[in-house]
């Protein structure tokens, strides 16, 4: 078994949340399951069996994006079973990890330079999860 059980999300930077989210409901069709604010959880409600999400993340307006750093990336579903060993289990394997302190919420990137993000669902959630955050 695999550290990774399959794609969480799909992060993207977006400067106007609302015209984001607007166009994501009517073009794409999908649903709002969670508005944070500043970062807006849209869902594939019509297909039930895909809980893979698109996670919309405000940016300042002002703020330049460096190359190869956009902020849209996957983001990968930690294994429950591996929670406590996947970010050292790629560490000891060369993995530069980029940002994130906690053992189950991270992003590293590739050996080309892609980001991606690695995630236990219902980390902050589900207190069991608490210790990994």
């Amino acid at each position: 078994m695999g550290i990774f059980n399959g794609v969480h999300q799909v992060n993207f930077r977006v400067r106007d949340m609302n015209l984001s989210c607007k166009w994501y409901q009517e073009v794409l069709g999908l649903v709002i399951q969670k508005d944070y604010g500043d970062t807006v959880v849209l869902g594939f409600n019509n297909h039930p069996e895909n809980n893979t999400t698109i996670c919309l993340i405000k940016i300042d307006k002002t703020v330049s994006i460096p190359n190869n750093e956009n902020g849209t990336h996957p983001v990968l579903s930690i294994s429950p079973g591996q929670a406590e060993s996947c970010k050292r289990y790629l560490v000891e394997r060369g993995t530069t990890i980029v940002e994130g302190g906690g053992v189950a919420h991270f992003k590293f990137k590739d050996p080309d330079g892609n980001l991606i993000e690695a995630y236990l669902p219902g980390l902050y959630e589900e207190k069991q999860f608490e210790h990994l955050r």
